[in-house]
């Protein structure tokens, strides 16, 4: 086994500095050894080192904790994955046509990001921000395709899923999540409240001032102070460290786990990338491999599993800025338990391929993007249009990279100033006759509007 601990040791600090990131959480388990790391710091005002059980906000991986969930219930009989939902929530507008199936791999045409940018007026005064109170704001709206015919991630639909676990066991989600997850992996340090973590080490959220040093976040995001709502739990609010990550990894690759969660589900609308019970299922350096990456208000995460390695890694971020972290410390692990990754082809656009991405896309409560040909030949560029935000509105800033290249299959993938890649920024959907009728921004549906 490759000695990790020297291996991120030597890189890590570097990395961050690099970055603008205060600390970073690791943990790998590779042929059922652990390896547990912690770099810089908790907090740029009160500065503790962080370590193997440092609490970080996790984001979207809170989502396989979910899927592990239904997963149970399903392996019991309890749940039947395509049953329509509607029946359990009578008289709410739930469409008749979504099932548990459609809502726990994005495919149920639910949208309502909207909760996000209206949340300050959704969470005032002490409002009701249960997981079933959730509903009420976003269940009538039309769907944006119907379901189960395309894929577009949606936290609403996660909350509607959780919703589903609550009415079947008629026990609030969190105390199903413990009895059924934390409790059988060992994760003693998970939780889902700020009163739970006071007396612990937590990192605290960070992004960047105007020269790209850390800034400590303080009240600011659409949740009412620094965790998450309660109907946000299931889909992001969940606090753990890398300790308990790489407990649950374990977990969920043994014989423990609900027999489902890996299986694919549905497709995420791009070659060679599917879903499982919230699971992202794709291949990284020739392996086929599990995941989830998590984004809240000052943190950003990943958690990847590669089973046929014998293999699990976490990289958890107290910063915004997390992925460029996540990125480099996923290559240096990757390359160590597997070798050297075959690099990855980029392309030019061709000018036909360039002719049918020219044009708008509506990216919801983000706004729209509009891609036009870059300042060099065979590269795209966006145009960012903030959509407009009213008094007491949370906006997420749109990215508008410079420069995009192809990257198979039917991916753009933004690259810096100096040509390096920096990630995927969108994927596109082409019709039979060539034409691109949509985008998936950050993996949800951007209809061409022209």
């Amino acid at each position: 086994m490759s000695d990790f601990t020297t291996l991120l040791d030597g890189q890590v600090p570097e990395i961050l500095s690099r970055h603008g990131v205060p600390g970073a959480a690791v943990g790998v388990l590779a042929d059922g050894e652990t390896t547990l790391l912690g770099y810089g710091g908790t907090n740029t005002a009160h500065h503790l080192p962080v370590d193997p059980d440092t609490i970080f906000q996790v984001g979207s991986i809170s989502k396989t904790l979910l899927g592990c969930v239904i997963g149970r219930l399903a392996d019991r009989g309890h749940v039947d994955l395509d049953d329509p939902v509607a029946p359990l929530f009578p008289g709410a507008g739930v469409d008749e046509r979504i099932t548990l199936r459609h809502l726990i791999t994005h495919t149920s045409g639910i949208d309502a990001q909207h909760m996000i940018a209206d949340a300050p007026t959704l969470l005032a005064d002490h409002a009701d921000d249960s997981v079933q109170a959730s509903l009420a704001h976003f269940v009538r709206r039309p769907l944006l395709f119907p379901p189960g015919t395309d894929y577009s991630y949606s936290g609403p639909g996660i909350m509607v899923a959780a919703a589903v676990v609550e009415r079947v066991t008629g026990r609030h989600y969190t105390d199903v999540l413990q009895d059924e997850v934390l409790d059988p992996a060992g994760m003693s340090g998970t939780f889902t409240t700020a009163d739970q973590v006071v007396t612990r080490r937590v990192a605290a959220p960070h992004g960047h001032d105007e020269e790209g040093r850390p800034v400590l976040l303080v009240d600011q995001g659409w949740q009412r102070h620094w965790q998450l709502p309660g109907w946000d739990v299931p889909g992001g609010g969940v606090l753990s460290t890398a300790r308990d990550l790489m407990h649950y990894a374990a977990h969920v690759m043994s014989p423990a786990a609900p027999s489902g969660l890996f299986r694919v589900h549905a497709h995420r609308g791009s070659a060679g990338r599917d879903i499982g019970l919230a699971w992202m299922l794709e291949d990284r350096a020739g392996d086929p491999t599990m995941s989830h990456d998590g984004l809240t208000i000052g943190y950003a995460s990943r958690l990847v599993l590669v089973p046929s390695r014998k293999l699990a890694y976490t990289i958890l971020t107290n910063s915004l800025h997390g992925w460029g972290v996540a990125e480099d410390v996923e290559r240096l692990i990757l390359t160590a338990a597997c070798g050297q990754p075959p690099a990855r082809a980029l392309l030019p656009v061709g000018d036909e391929l360039a002719d049918a991405l020219l044009g708008t896309y509506d990216c919801g409560f983000y706004g729209t993007i509009t891609l036009i040909r870059g300042q060099y030949e065979g590269e795209m560029r966006v145009i960012a249009n903030q959509a407009p935000s009213g008094p007491n509105q949370y906006v997420i800033a749109l990215e508008s990279p410079d420069r995009l290249v192809l990257g198979p299959p039917d991916t753009l993938v933004a690259l810096g100033a100096d040509g390096r890649p920096l990630g995927d920024a969108a994927s596109f959907v082409r019709e039979p006759d060539g034409t691109v009728s949509a985008l998936r921004h950050h993996d949800r549906i951007a209809h061409r509007i022209g």
